[in-house]
């Protein structure tokens, strides 16, 4: 169906986020985020108005992932091999910062063939501002505090600019 919209929107249940993002002139793409056993189709019901929206869209294809994604290293280089992007470590999707971070770290590699141990350092520093902020806000999005997150960003809308803006660095 066509994009509504040139952004993306992020709709906040109980349990589960729903982040719908146009990825073509005719093609909206959605994804569900939730906790471990969180089922697309079940999830997705609860989100009335974009049910609404979508009651009569085609889908593409099946569901095509699963999580939790999390991965953890605890190096990024190893002989003559460097991780980049989501190979290299991964929190969440949350902030959709994948690209940004992962092009950061190819200039860190690309810095540093010679040397692993400053790639390592190299990728802690271009790293630091997303793992710290998503780690936190997927903590926050798990945690009791979750309902809280809708109001405080109504209530102080700055606080969140800050946030993105400081991953968008």
């Amino acid at each position: 169906m066509p994009a509504w919209t040139d952004l993306v929107e992020v709709h906040w249940g109980d349990r589960v986020e729903a982040y719908v993002t146009p990825v073509a002139p005719d093609v909206v793409g959605i994804a569900m985020l939730g906790p471990t056993g969180t089922h697309f189709d079940e999830a997705f019901t609860g989100f009335t108005e974009l049910s609404e929206r979508l009651r009569d869209a085609e889908p593409l294809g099946p569901v095509r992932g699963a999580g939790p994604l999390r991965q953890r290293s605890r190096r990024r280089s190893t002989g003559r091999v460097r991780l980049v992007g989501d190979a290299s470590g991964y929190v969440d999707a949350l902030t959709g910062e994948g690209l940004r971070v992962g092009l950061a770290q190819a200039s860190a590699v690309v810095g540093h063939l010679d040397d692993p141990d400053a790639y390592e350092r190299d990728w802690t520093r271009v790293t630091r501002d997303y793992r710290v902020l998503t780690s936190g806000l997927v903590a926050w999005a798990t945690s009791p505090a979750r309902r809280a997150i809708v109001p405080l960003a109504a209530h102080a809308p700055w606080l969140y600019g800050r946030v993105v803006e400081r991953l968008a660095r």
